[in-house]
């Protein structure tokens, strides 16, 4: 980010889609330069719609040339949200931790806006969005980022982007 780094570890076992979908659109550096529009102090920083319509964003599939098949399982510009994994698994998948990366889900599908919980014990966020990783580094970026000045919709005064971002690792296969 422009405050610094951050490293995230992506439960891709639990959550395949929403881990390769999150995967794919940073190989392809849809996030770089997207900022964090929605800093909530103790509670989010969301990202933008990279795509600016106000939607969620758009997930790889819509990004990839149509495959010709009209049940693609994968849809095109959403995709269906990994909430069953979320109930199954509520234990560990939750939003019990500061750092809990989650991919907002809105009438049960996923594009590409996602957040970073600020605060540990945000359980009324579990169901209602798909938590499918967790920072392991850099808790002192988050820390700044939650102490962002912002305004009254929550943007920061100091624009705070993510300037480019770097996968270390990907288990699926590129399309």
């Amino acid at each position: 980010t422009s405050l610094g780094d951050l490293v995230l570890d992506l439960d891709v076992d639990r959550c395949p889609k929403t881990s390769e979908n999150f995967l794919k659109l940073c190989k392809t550096y849809y996030y770089n330069f997207c900022s964090f529009f929605n800093v909530q102090k103790d509670f989010i920083a969301q990202t933008e719609d990279p795509t600016d319509l106000g939607t969620g964003g758009e997930s790889i599939w819509a990004r990839l040339p149509p495959s010709g098949s009209a049940g693609d399982e994968h849809g095109r510009r959403h995709f269906k949200a990994e909430l069953g994994a979320q109930k199954e698994h509520h234990k560990t998948l939750n939003h019990s931790r500061r750092g809990t990366l989650g991919m907002a889900v809105s009438e049960g599908k996923s594009g590409s806006q996602f957040y970073l919980t600020l605060a540990d014990g945000l359980s009324e966020l579990d169901g209602k969005h798909v938590v499918f990783g967790r920072l392991v580094e850099g808790f002192e970026v988050l820390e700044q980022i939650n102490e962002a000045l912002v305004d009254e919709q929550g943007r920061p005064l100091r624009e705070i982007r993510l300037r480019h971002v770097v996968v270390l690792d990907d288990p699926f296969p590129d399309p």
